[in-house]
């Protein structure tokens, strides 16, 4: 149990239940072992994610007031396509 998340054991038909408050969805342990096998790679991506940040943040400030497509500095993230950023950026402004 953590927080809201609560995991109860495998029942009768080999399956658990994965809650969020009322709702839930049941897990086999074929699913439990592929999302441990998986979870390293969410993981990382998060750390990449989390480490571009900082990156992410300047070139939006750069990027928000141009007209034209921005190119990202020479030590930017590899992580972040950031033709798209721009794109989405001129749309939403």
């Amino acid at each position: 149990m953590s927080g809201a998340f609560r995991l109860s054991p495998p029942k009768k038909f080999g399956s658990s239940r994965l809650y969020f408050g009322t709702k839930y969805i049941s897990l086999t342990i074929l699913d439990l072992q592929y999302l441990a096998r998986m979870f390293h790679i969410v993981q990382q991506q998060l750390s990449d994610y989390t480490n571009a940040l900082l990156d992410v943040l300047s070139y939006v400030t750069l990027s928000v007031t141009s007209v034209t497509y921005v190119e990202p500095v020479s030590y930017a993230s590899d992580h972040i396509d950031y033709r798209h950023l721009f794109e989405e950026l001129v749309t939403t402004v």
